[in-house]
């Protein structure tokens, strides 16, 4: 009959079931239980903290590759870009040189055409002339004295200058306007 009770008051209170913390029985027997243990509830709370920092992590992971793929993308473009600007230049020398008005005509259309193509893709030529000299978009290479125009107004443009989703490519040349005091 003590086996029989012994039986069932293991199926009710489990006392075979392993126990990390070891607490005594309610029962009255040696063996040890899990009866008003939450040892179990603290390893699935450590699990889900684990498993949240896990997420956390690789939700961090993913964003910095996505930032650092899209800046070596923009780097890689605007390196493309870089090498085409010389070409640009080119036209304005050309412009200068040639004397048949049809001529610089056509040379003033693929110019015009070249830089609408760089304006798709979000590249700007950074205006210059009659403009205020701004140190953030302008290199000073000369400065010139007219009395009739305003301190630091840009009054010519020796190299274009070129932004790309508002990143400098390359800063202006120009020669802007002191007046003596």
């Amino acid at each position: 009959m003590k086996e029989k009770k012994h039986m069932e008051h293991e199926k009710e209170c489990h006392c075979n079931e392993p126990c990390e913390c070891e607490k005594e029985c309610s029962c009255g027997e040696e063996n040890k239980c899990n009866e008003n243990c939450n040892c179990g509830e603290d390893k699935a709370n450590e699990y889900l903290e684990m498993a949240k920092r896990l997420q956390a992590e690789f939700e961090n992971y993913r964003k910095r590759t996505f930032f650092e793929f899209k800046k070596a993308k923009e780097d890689g473009e605007i390196n493309v870009i870089e090498v085409f600007l010389p070409c640009l230049d080119t036209f304005k020398v050309a412009k200068k040189s040639i004397t048949d008005s049809k001529v610089l005509e056509g040379v003033e259309m693929i110019e015009n055409n070249i830089l609408q193509a760089l304006e798709k893709i979000g590249v700007q030529k950074i205006e210059s002339i009659g403009q205020k000299y701004d140190p953030n978009l302008h290199n000073v290479i000369a400065i010139a004295n007219v009395q009739d125009k305003e301190n630091d107004i840009i009054l010519e443009e020796y190299q274009a200058g070129y932004k790309y989703n508002d990143r400098i490519i390359r800063y202006s040349k120009v020669i802007v306007n002191k007046k003596e005091d």
